[in-house]
């Protein structure tokens, strides 16, 4: 049988299937999810509060409208638990719980990422909110509107965005994580600490160098243990530790995975009639966490899936940190690229800092304020 089995309605799923049906309006395409099926913009989840939208009014379209325009199956509420690789053919749960399989010619991995796991103990360990999709979200929301003030663990690019989005809406919040200034990982420690002197004008307390080590129930509110003794009582525990490739499904297919599914140039794994897209990916040795990559990524497999042989080429293309408290613009330096930090403007929050490697070429970027104007002109540098 001729056909296309996506695993996935996420923004990498449904922007493939729109691609592809560009070039083939009559190849039988499957699309299946665990979710409800909705399309919406997940970078939208941690601004939607300062944008004052509902968790109904972040979704574009629902799926019966997609089946329409795709011109393609969507399976809700189902769950892919095997790959059967050499038979070609998946096997999935309804939300009856009643199996089923479903062949294909073409199979594209884009089920994406699920949340980084932490040693985390104490009776309200299940209690702590994790947002990564419209469902998280919802729920988030029906909880934030009953509570005062959120403890977010992690200091990273989604805990700083939700605590700027929180304290907008007036929410006092509370980060906590190992790290010593926020977004350790992705800025130089002038940039970070310039984001936090402002979320503390913001009324975000910062608490750095530390590790939650226990979760508890104390009546309607939560006391959160920290590495150092000290206790944190809030209403609401959100985790934004991290999220890192989904892999379970993969690995059911006895195809080739490191920290994501390894996929080469064309998205092709080591099993010529599986794919892998967006989240769960690893492309040429990079995992594709973000909207730009992964839009690069869809063009290029839903040309492939039509026999049409094509390459992926990364440009270079900043990270916007969604913090209007103090704005971010980044470019990663490659992995493995020796080199250092040269801080060269600094004013307030307006510091432009530039990574060079050890043969002074210019790798990467942190751009914060007024500085992330000039992203343009330093991405034709490199």
């Amino acid at each position: 049988m001729k056909n296309i089995v996506i695993i996935g309605t996420g923004l990498a799923g449904y922007l493939l299937a729109k691609e592809f049906r560009k070039y083939d309006t009559k190849t039988p395409i499957t699309l299946i999810t665990k979710s409800d099926g909705y399309f919406y913009s997940k970078p939208l989840l941690s601004t939607a509060l300062a944008h004052h939208k509902t968790p109904e009014q972040l979704f574009i379209s629902d799926a019966e409208t997609l089946c329409k325009q795709l011109n393609a199956i969507i399976l809700t509420h189902c769950d892919v638990f095997r790959i059967d690789a050499d038979n070609r053919r998946v096997f999935y749960r309804d939300e009856k719980y009643c199996e089923h399989t479903l062949p294909y010619e073409k199979l594209v991995l884009a089920n994406g990422a699920t949340k980084v796991e932490t040693s985390l103990e104490g009776d309200a360990v299940n209690e702590v909110l994790f947002v990564n999709q419209l469902e998280d979200y919802r729920l988030f929301r029906e909880k934030l509107s009953k509570k005062n003030d959120v403890a977010i663990l992690g200091a990273g690019l989604i805990a700083c965005e939700f605590a700027n989005d929180l304290a907008n809406a007036g929410f006092p919040v509370t980060l906590i994580a190992p790290d010593r200034y926020p977004l350790s990982t992705r800025v130089p420690e002038i940039i970070g600490r310039a984001l936090e002197k402002e979320f503390h004008r913001l009324g975000i307390q910062f608490y750095g160098s530390v590790f939650p080590e226990k979760v508890n129930k104390k009546n309607s509110h939560f006391e959160v243990v920290l590495s150092d003794k000290r206790i944190i009582m809030t209403s609401l525990v959100l985790s934004a530790v991290g999220i890192k490739p989904d892999l379970t499904l993969a690995k059911t297919a006895n195809i080739k995975i490191n920290t994501g599914i390894v996929v080469n140039a064309s998205l092709q794994t080591n099993n010529p009639t599986i794919f892998a897209l967006g989240e769960c990916a690893e492309v040429l040795g990079q995992l594709t966490m973000h909207v730009t990559p992964i839009l690069q990524c869809v063009h290029v497999l839903a040309k492939v899936l039509t026999g049409d042989e094509q390459h992926v080429h990364f440009e270079t293309t900043p990270i916007i940190i969604k913090t209007p408290a103090c704005p971010i613009a980044v470019v990663t330096a490659p992995k493995n690229c020796m080199g250092e930090w040269k801080i060269t403007s600094s004013d307030n929050i307006n510091i432009k800092s530039l990574y060079y490697d050890d043969m002074n070429r210019l790798r990467g970027f942190a751009l914060s304020g007024d500085a992330i104007k000039e992203k343009n002109r330093l991405i034709k540098l490199m």
